[in-house]
C-alpha cells in the first residue's frame, strides 16, 4: 500500500488516539523526527528511539526521561503494514502503565492509514479514468494510443457519449454525482467523469447502453428538472469525440424543450443546421429576425415549442389568446413572415433557434 503520510495526518492520528487513550501520544517519521504531538513543544524535534524502533523494526521502550536524545518515559511502537515501516506510534508516561495500550495505538494507526491509503488510490483513479475521458472528447490522439496499447480490446467496440447538466444553483448535485457514480459501477462502465462545474459524462459501452437506457425514466423521477441529459450518437473508440460534440447539441435541445433527456438520433435537422458555418448562420439569424425585440423573439420560442398551441403558449405566457394573436401578426408585419404559416414558420424557428 502506498501512503504518503503528512504533517497533518500524522496529527489526525495522535490527536484521535490521545482522545481514546488520554495520554500524550507522538508521531514519528522513519528518520526520528516528531511529526506531530499532542505535546506541541515536541513537534519537529529529533526522538533517538523513535528511529531505532524504525530502523530495528521492534517496539523500543524508555525507563526514564532521557532530554539529551529528545525522549521521555513511555513506550515507542513502530508501524508495520504491508512488511513496510510507515513511522512510530510513541505513548508517553510510565511504561508499565502506558503499555496495556500497544495493542489500542498501532491498532488506530492502521485504521487510519488503511483508511487514507484507499482514499489516495481511489483519487488516482479517479484521476486516471478522467484523463481517459477528457482524451476520447477531446481527441487527443496521444492518449488515446497509450489507452489503445493498454487495453486493446476498447478499440473493438463502439460507444455512446452522455452528458448530465444540473442547474445552476440547484442543489442535490452532490447526491446526483454519487448516483450516477454508483451506477457506472453497478453497469461495469468504467469510462465517466465529472467536468467542473456543472457536467457529467459517461462514455457507454454498445452493449450496455441498453440497460443504462432503461434507468432514464428513474433518474428522470429522482432529479429533474435540476438535472437534463443529452445523449449522443453511437461511434467507434476512435471517434468518440463526435458521439461527444452531438451529446452536447442533444444536451442544448433538453435544456430549449425543456425535457429531462434528448437523443441525438432525434435532431436530424439540428445536425444538418450546426454543420452550416457560424457566420452564415448569423447572416441568417440578422436577415431573419430584423426589426425583432428580444421578447419577440422569446414569444416565437415559445411558441414553436408548443407547437403552434395558440391556448398552451398564451398560458406559459400569462397573456390572452387575443393578445397573442395581435403580437403574431405584428412579428408578420415586422419580418414578412407568418409565424402561424408553416413555410414561414420553418424560416422562424430555425431563425430563432437559442443555439443557432
Amino acid at each position: 500500500m502506498k501512503v504518503r503520510i503528512t504533517d497533518e495526518l500524522a496529527q489526525q492520528i495522535v490527536d484521535s488516539a490521545k482522545a481514546v487513550i488520554g495520554w500524550n501520544i507522538n508521531f514519528i517519521d522513519r528518520h526520528g523526527r516528531i511529526m506531530a504531538s499532542t505535546d506541541e513543544k515536541r513537534i519537529g524535534t529529533y526522538h533517538k528511539v523513535g528511529a531505532a524502533a524504525a530502523r530495528l523494526r521492534q517496539v523500543q521502550t524508555v525507563h526514564e526521561d532521557r532530554p539529551e536524545d529528545g525522549v521521555s518515559k513511555g513506550v515507542n511502537y513502530p508501524i508495520i503494514m504491508d512488511r513496510q515501516v510507515f513511522g512510530v506510534i510513541g505513548i508517553t508516561g510510565e511504561p508499565e502503565v502506558v503499555s496495556q495500550y500497544g495493542f489500542l495505538l498501532t491498532k488506530i494507526c492502521e485504521v487510519f492509514l488503511k483508511e487514507y491509503g484507499l482514499n489516495e488510490e481511489a483519487f488516482s483513479e479517479q484521476e486516471y479514468r478522467s484523463r481517459q475521458v477528457m482524451a476520447l472528447i477531446y481527441h487527443d490522439r496521444d492518449t488515446m494510443q497509450q489507452m489503445a496499447d493498454e487495453r486493446p480490446e476498447l478499440t473493438e467496440g463502439s460507444y455512446v457519449a452522455a452528458v448530465f447538466r444540473w442547474k445552476d444553483g440547484a442543489g442535490g448535485a452532490d447526491d446526483f454525482r454519487k448516483a450516477m457514480t454508483t451506477a457506472c459501477g453497478e453497469l461495469r462502465i468504467s469510462l465517466f467523469t465529472y467536468i467542473y462545474p456543472d457536467s457529467f459524462v459517461l462514455i457507454i459501452p454498445r452493449d450496455i447502453y441498453p440497460r443504462w437506457d432503461k434507468q432514464l425514466s428513474r433518474w428522470k423521477g429522482q432529479f429533474y428538472p435540476s438535472v437534463r441529459v443529452g445523449i449522443g450518437t453511437e461511434e467507434p473508440f476512435h471517434r468518440v469525440y463526435e458521439s461527444y460534440r452531438f451529446a452536447k447539441l442533444a444536451l442544448q435541445a433538453a435544456a430549449d424543450r425543456e425535457a429531462f433527456s434528448i437523443h441525438a438520433d432525434d435532431m436530424k435537422l439540428a445536425f444538418l443546421l450546426q454543420s452550416l458555418s457560424a457566420p452564415l448562420r448569423r447572416r441568417y439569424r440578422q436577415d431573419v429576425c430584423k426589426g425583432l425585440t428580444d421578447s419577440e423573439i422569446h414569444l416565437l420560442q415559445v411558441y414553436y415549442r408548443q407547437n403552434l398551441s395558440i391556448q398552451q403558449t398564451a398560458d406559459i405566457l400569462s397573456i390572452h389568446k387575443n393578445t397573442l394573436q395581435y403580437r403574431l401578426k405584428k412579428i408578420a408585419e415586422t419580418t414578412g413572415l407568418d409565424p402561424r404559416s408553416f413555410g414561414d414558420a420553418v424560416t422562424l424557428y430555425i431563425a430563432t433557434l437559442p443555439w443557432f
